[in-house]
């Protein structure tokens, strides 16, 4: 079964911490550093509980034991590095990083923090020779005292570098480790071994591998699966070891769910994100009997209720960042085996001044309310997949929908009499109501009532009535979404669609896109006036052209995906508001949340509108909304960032700059609202182009370049905002926005026009 749990998260989140049976007990902080990974130790003669967190320039214990007065007891100075890991193993704490520091071993019966060692080269007892490595990513101790370091910078001699897994023995002896073996068919990000079998997330692979490590020489792979988002970052197997949990570390990224039971056949069984739609990556997630607890960027510590791993449902989190979206910031990880049951978290940057800081969180949560059943059709009794089960008036609003073989599964975090709304495209909805109790499986069966279809029509046309032929028309809602394109009398047809509202969308080059909403029923033929004029949102493709040389990063039309680093953002996350659809054009789409990843390098890329014709005599104004962002921090560093981004109209035969933005602009990531009379700055004809032109031409690394355009719009309305006369509306006949859309409520948008008799008078603000 594959489904989706949408968390609905009051906007507050976005300003300040929000929480759900999560209560923070304490917090303890670090000035002027960024945290990382997180591990708990438990002193076996005094039960005292101690927190145990990576930091950017080295390693700290703090005594969590009285969570409302943490207690820093020591801190280990390091060589800086973002990673890094730490993990136990007896009296003794085992710390990896990407820096050239080796392996960290602290004695933790020294609470003075003064007996530690650096090792880097480990000794084969099978033939003498030494293995080492002086950086790696991660590390993983079992429960037979195998050290499993994953990611490492190893140096074997004879051998090629590994960056799998290499196995220590620190049971033997937990300051001087022996090798005992290694895994390279791939590179491990994070793993966890239990039994002898290992469980590694290999993000570059997507996948998630499962290996047999009983025989240290020569592991062997017992199956792999790809994970939702192909970056597996870490995972972590059921107590009972018939499922494994993974997380993927990209935006809007899944926690899934696999049924291993045959690791040569490994089926997901459900998959989960929390707060869905917000672009937030998760990282860690940890199984803790019946509950995944889970560390997300932005999001911070999260709980899902697992007992049934094929409904997973949230039931806590604790949002301990100040903002949203998939940046780096926030919550790191998060270990949740304390025998007091507290739940510890790292946060990367706790505070406005980018402290790491400890969080320790008392747990309120409890086991889910499940309900489950069969849905079907109530003409034939067949079973329908794809229907949807949204649970009202819940604080965790969780979504789902049923499978192949009509079956749901949902649920919530808190007992209660519910209203469950049941949905298909097609069918009509049903709404029951259930009791749900905490750790009860409530079964509810629906038979829904199917909708008679129809054949819609409409017609597009311009001010005179005329058809205009060729017009590309959108007609959608949640359910459907129809196109279809204007014969040469303007009409269209769509078959086999339902009663109901719709938004419908209908544009064409040379014409202002039309949009709005309308309920279709057998009986509506639906006219759509267009304005003749120039104007785009990328709502749809008008053959805007791209070029230049470039070799990744060029022009594309999309959706945004914003990206950021040290509060400097970098691409949009999201287009223009207050137009038709979210698309724009912006200079590398698959960004993947990752600063630089898709941004414009080597050269240049130009994007260039259709050719417009404005050889009327009337005056025409342009206006259209630009981004541009530019910083160093490339590969290799290079020179100071030193580009631009400059948007141009030429007539066929001249070309005048509109603009230049540069890195010293002060209005640089962000939208910026363009406005021109393009008749006192060239001359019009009947081959008029915008080009935008963005480059990264430096050599030394590059630097991170990104632009976007969107809104174009060309009218004879002057630019020059104003406010309405009293007088003018007393003659007023119609206000419409930028786009031809007649204004309802006028306090929604800045920007309106006054139209009397077909012709545009003024543009102008309400107040």
């Amino acid at each position: 079964m594959k489904r989706i749990i949408i968390l609905l998260i009051m906007p507050v989140m976005v300003f300040g911490q929000t929480n759900f049976n999560l209560e923070l007990l304490g917090s303890y902080e670090w000035p002027t550093t960024e945290g990382s990974d997180i591990w708990g130790w438990v002193d076996p003669s005094s039960e005292a509980e101690y927190a145990l967190v990576g930091l950017n320039n080295g390693f700290a214990c703090v005594d969590v034991s009285d969570p409302l007065n943490p207690i820093q007891k020591f801190y280990i100075s390091d060589i800086n590095s973002t990673w890094r890991d730490v993990k136990t193993w007896g009296n003794y704490a085992y710390v990896t990083t990407e820096a050239n520091a080796g392996l960290l071993i602290v004695d933790l019966s020294d609470m003075t923090g003064s007996t530690y060692w650096h090792e880097s080269v480990f000794t084969n007892p099978t033939n003498g020779n030494s293995v080492e490595f002086t950086a790696a990513h991660n590390l993983f101790i079992d429960e037979n005292g195998i050290c499993y370091i994953f990611g490492a910078s190893t140096t074997t001699p004879g051998s090629s570098p590994s960056d799998g897994a290499i196995f220590l023995d620190v049971a033997a002896n937990a300051i001087a480790p022996v090798y005992l073996g290694e895994w390279d068919d791939n590179y491990i990000h994070d793993g966890m071994v239990r039994g002898d079998t290992m469980y590694a997330g290999c993000i570059y692979a997507g996948e998630l591998f499962i290996v047999d490590v009983s025989d240290k020489n020569n592991p062997s792979t017992l199956g792999t699966t790809s994970t939702p988002n192909a970056f597996t970052h870490n995972a972590w197997v059921s107590n009972n070891g018939d499922f494994v949990f993974t997380t993927d570390e990209t935006s809007d990224a899944y926690l899934a769910a696999y049924d291993i039971t045959n690791c040569s056949n490994i089926q997901e069984v459900d998959r989960i994100q929390s707060n869905a739609g917000s672009l937030s990556i998760p990282h860690n997630t940890h199984v803790d009997g019946n509950f995944l607890i889970t560390s997300y960027y932005r999001d911070g510590t999260t709980v899902h209720d697992i007992t049934y791993p094929n409904n997973i449902i949230q039931v806590a989190y604790y949002d301990s960042y100040g903002g949203s979206g998939n940046g780096f910031q926030g919550c790191w990880g998060t270990y949740p085996f304390l025998p007091s049951g507290n739940i510890i978290s790292s946060e990367i940057d706790g505070s406005a001044n980018q402290s790491a800081k400890l969080m320790i969180y008392e747990r309120n949560f409890d086991q889910a309310c499940y309900i489950e059943g069969n849905i079907t059709d109530a003409s034939n009794g067949i079973s329908l997949s794809g229907a949807s089960i949204e649970i009202l008036n819940t604080v965790l609003l969780n979504n789902s929908s049923s499978n192949l073989l009509g079956e749901y599964f949902s649920g919530t975090a808190s007992a209660g009499t519910y209203n469950i709304v049941f949905s298909k495209p097609g069918y009509l909805n049903d709404t029951l109501s259930a009791i749900l109790n905490n750790g009860i499986v409530t079964v509810l069966d629906i038979a829904l009532q199917p909708l008679v279809s129809f054949n819609g029509a409409g017609m597009v046309v311009d001010f005179l009535g005329n058809g205009i032929s060729s017009v590309e028309v959108v007609v959608f809602n949640t359910d459907f979404t129809f196109n279809t394109t204007t014969d040469l009398n303007g009409n269209y047809a769509i078959n086999n669609m339902y009663e109901g509202n719709y938004e419908i969308i209908a544009g064409q080059w040379g014409y202002v896109t039309s949009c709005g909403n309308e309920y279709i029923s057998p009986s509506t033929i639906n006219t759509i006036t267009l304005e003749e004029g120039y104007y785009d949102d990328f709502t749809f493709d008008f053959d805007w052209t791209v070029n230049g040389g470039a070799s990744v990063g060029t022009w594309e039309r999309g959706l945004p995906e914003g990206t950021d680093s040290q509060g400097q953002y970098y691409n949009p996350d999201g287009d223009v508001n207050n137009d038709c659809m979210d698309f724009a054009y912006v200079t590398g789409l698959s960004a993947g949340g990752q600063t630089g990843s898709n941004d414009v390098d080597d050269a240049n890329t130009l994007l260039i509108s259709p050719i417009f014709d404005l050889s009327s005599g009337q005056n025409h104004y342009l206006s259209y909304y630009s981004w541009f962002s530019n910083g160093g921090g490339g590969w290799g560093g290079g020179s100071p960032a030193d580009d631009s981004l400059t948007v141009k109209i030429s007539n066929g035969n001249t070309t005048v700059t509109l603009e230049t933005m540069t890195a010293n602009s002060p209005d640089m990531g962000q939208w910026n609202y363009r406005s021109f009379d393009i008749g006192q700055l060239i001359t019009l004809t009947a081959s008029m182009q915008i080009i935008i032109e963005t480059a990264d031409w430096d050599a030394l690394g590059g630097h991170w370049v990104e632009g976007a355009f969107d809104k174009f719009s060309v009218t004879n309305a002057p630019n020059n905002i104003t406010d309405i006369t009293n007088q003018e509306k007393g003659k007023l006949i119609k206000i419409v926005d930028i786009i031809g859309r007649e204004v309802i409520n006028t306090k929604n948008s800045p920007l309106f026009y006054i139209y009397e008799n077909g012709s545009v008078k003024k543009e102008f603000i309400i107040k």
